[in-house]
C-alpha cells in the first residue's frame, strides 16, 4: 500500500467555499488572518484591517483556496462588525475562529447574531489562549468559556451551523496526550462537526491524532493548522508565549539557519516545509489545511503554488516521507527527551495507515492518584458535597475539593477536584495550552487536569472526560 486510506479529492478548479468543501468532502485549503485589536479611531481601525482586506480579496478570487478564516474573534458584538464588514464578501468564503477569552454569554449571543447577518456559517469554537501579560495576574482577573459550552451555544443558537473545534496534538507526556484527545471527543460528543489541530512541525504528532481517530472508529474531518513563522516569532515559542505553539530546540535553530541565509531563501524554505507538511496531512487523510501566519497576498499565493505542486509530487507515502526527511536532515522534532506517542511505527515507511491488529500502542501506563487524593475523594463522595449546603460544607469542600466561593461548579464532573484551581475555570477538560512538560499554561503549576485524569484512571471512569453535558 502506497496511500492511506480516505485520501480526499482536491478541487482546485471551482471556489466551492468553506462550509460546501467541508460537506462535499473536497480538500479544504483555508489563510488564516489574525485579526487586529479594534481600534476607536477609524482611520487606525482601517489602516490596520489593510492586510486582512487584501487576504479576503485573494481568497474570495483564487479557486483553490476555499476561503478566508479570521481568528480569534472577540465576544464583543460592536467589534465583531467593524471586524466583519470589511472582511466578508461572501460569508460562504469565511470560517470565524470564536474566542471565549474575555466574553460572557450575552457577548457571544450577540456575536453570533452578527456572524448570522453577515452569511457566516462555519465557526470554530475555541476557549482561547490566556494574553502573556495576564500570565502574573490572579485567577480572578482571568475570563474564559470553555469550548464545550460555546459549542452548544451555537448548536442551540443557529443549528445550521457548522462547527469546528479545536485539539492540541503537540502534547509530549502521557497524561497531556490524553486529556486533549479525551476532551477532543468531549468536543464531537457535544455537537462539533469537525477538528482542527493547532499548529506544529511534529508529522509524527499530526499522523498520530489520525490514527487516534481511526483506532476509535471516529471518521469526521480534521484540519491541519500550519504557521509561517517569523524570525522575531521564534524566541517567543521557545519560551512558551505563543498559545500552545511548541517547538524543539533542534526546529528552532533549523530556521534561524535558513533565516540566516537571507528572506527570500527563508520564505522559500518554509514554503517548501509548508507545501510538504500540506501534503503529509492529504496523505494521512486530513480534510484541509489551514495555513496561519500570513500577512500578504504574495506570500499567500506562494504558499498555495507550493501545496499545489507538492500535492503533485507526492501521491504516495513513501516517497514523501523520504522526501520530508531528507529536507529536514532528521532534525528531532520533539521538544523533550521521552516524548510520549501514543502509537508506534509512526512515520514508518511500511506503515501508511492505521490498522488495527499492526498499530500498535505505546507503552505508557496512566497515571494513578496518590493515597491522600483517593482519601480526599472518598470523604467528598461520601458527604455528597456536591449538594449539600451549609458552613460546614463549604470548610468541607475547601478542604477536600479546593473550592472557592463562587461560581457553582460542578464538583461530581471533575472527581471532587474543584475546577477553581484552573486559572481558566475549566470543567469540561483542559485547554491545548499547557507546556511540554505539562505544567499550566499559566506556568504555576502543573494542570489540575492531571489530578483528575488519575482520579477517572482509578475509577475506571475515563468515558466521563468525553461524555457532553446532559444539560
Amino acid at each position: 500500500m502506497n496511500a492511506p486510506a480516505g485520501q480526499l479529492n482536491i478541487t482546485f478548479e471551482s471556489h466551492q467555499g468553506v462550509l460546501r468543501k467541508l460537506r462535499a468532502g473536497d480538500f479544504c485549503v483555508l489563510i488564516d488572518y489574525q485579526a487586529p485589536a479594534v481600534s476607536d479611531d477609524e482611520k487606525v481601525l482601517k489602516l490596520a484591517l489593510a492586510p486582512g482586506v487584501a487576504l479576503a480579496r485573494y481568497t474570495g478570487a483564487d479557486a483553490r483556496v476555499a476561503g478566508l478564516s479570521i481568528s480569534p474573534v472577540s465576544a464583543r458584538p460592536a467589534e465583531v462588525e467593524q471586524l466583519l464588514e470589511p472582511l466578508c464578501r461572501n460569508g460562504d468564503d469565511v470560517a470565524v475562529c470564536l474566542s471565549g477569552r474575555n466574553a460572557d454569554d450575552a457577548g457571544l449571543r450577540g456575536t453570533l447574531a452578527a456572524l448570522h447577518s453577515h452569511g457566516i456559517g462555519t465557526v470554530i469554537a475555541t476557549t482561547g489562549f490566556a494574553d502573556p501579560e495576564q500570565y502574573a495576574a490572579p485567577a480572578a482577573a482571568h475570563t474564559f468559556i470553555d469550548s464545550c459550552d460555546l459549542i452548544r451555544l451555537v448548536r442551540n443558537e443557529y443549528p445550521e451551523m457548522c462547527v469546528g473545534a479545536c485539539v492540541n496534538p503537540f502534547k509530549y507526556n502521557v497524561s497531556d496526550v490524553y486529556l486533549q484527545y479525551f476532551k477532543m471527543i468531549r468536543k464531537l460528543n457535544t455537537g462539533a462537526d469537525f477538528i482542527v489541530a493547532e499548529a506544529g512541525w511534529d508529522m509524527k504528532k499530526y499522523q498520530e491524532l489520525q490514527w487516534y481517530l481511526r483506532s476509535r472508529n471516529m471518521t469526521e474531518p480534521i484540519i491541519a493548522r500550519l504557521m509561517f513563522v517569523q524570525q522575531r516569532q521564534i524566541a517567543g515559542i521557545l519560551d512558551h508565549r505563543c498559545g500552545g505553539v511548541v517547538m524543539s530546540r533542534e526546529m528552532a535553530a533549523l530556521l534561524e539557519r535558513e533565516s540566516s541565509i537571507n528572506e527570500r531563501q527563508a520564505t522559500a524554505a518554509q514554503a517548501r516545509r509548508i507545501a510538504m507538511s500540506a501534503a503529509g496531512c492529504r496523505l494521512f487523510g486530513y480534510s484541509g489545511i489551514q495555513i496561519g501566519g500570513v500577512d500578504d497576498p504574495q506570500l499567500a499565493r506562494t504558499l498555495v503554488d507550493n501545496v499545489k505542486e507538492a500535492f503533485e509530487e507526492f501521491t504516495d507515502f513513501r516517497h514523501w516521507l523520504t522526501a520530508w526527511n531528507d529536507f529536514h536532515d532528521r532534525v528531532e522534532m520533539a521538544p523533550m527527551r521521552q516524548g510520549h506517542y501514543v502509537f508506534k511505527r509512526l512515520m514508518d515507511k511500511d506503515y501508511p495507515d492505521y490498522v488495527p491488529d499492526q498499530s500498535l500502542h505505546a507503552a505508557g501506563p496512566l497515571p494513578q492518584p496518590t493515597g491522600a487524593e483517593r482519601l480526599k475523594f472518598q470523604l467528598a463522595r461520601a458527604l455528597r458535597l456536591e449538594r449539600r449546603q451549609g458552613v460546614p460544607f463549604d470548610m468541607a469542600r475547601q478542604l477536600l475539593c479546593g473550592r472557592h466561593s463562587a461560581p457553582d461548579w460542578r464538583l461530581d464532573k471533575t472527581f471532587y477536584v474543584c475546577a477553581a484551581a484552573c486559572p481558566k475555570g475549566l470543567e469540561n477538560g483542559p485547554c491545548g495550552g499547557t507546556r511540554p512538560d505539562g505544567t499550566c499554561e499559566f506556568g504555576h503549576q502543573p494542570c489540575i487536569y492531571h489530578r483528575i485524569l488519575a482520579l477517572a484512571n482509578w475509577r475506571n471512569e475515563l468515558e466521563s472526560l468525553e461524555a457532553a453535558d446532559e444539560h
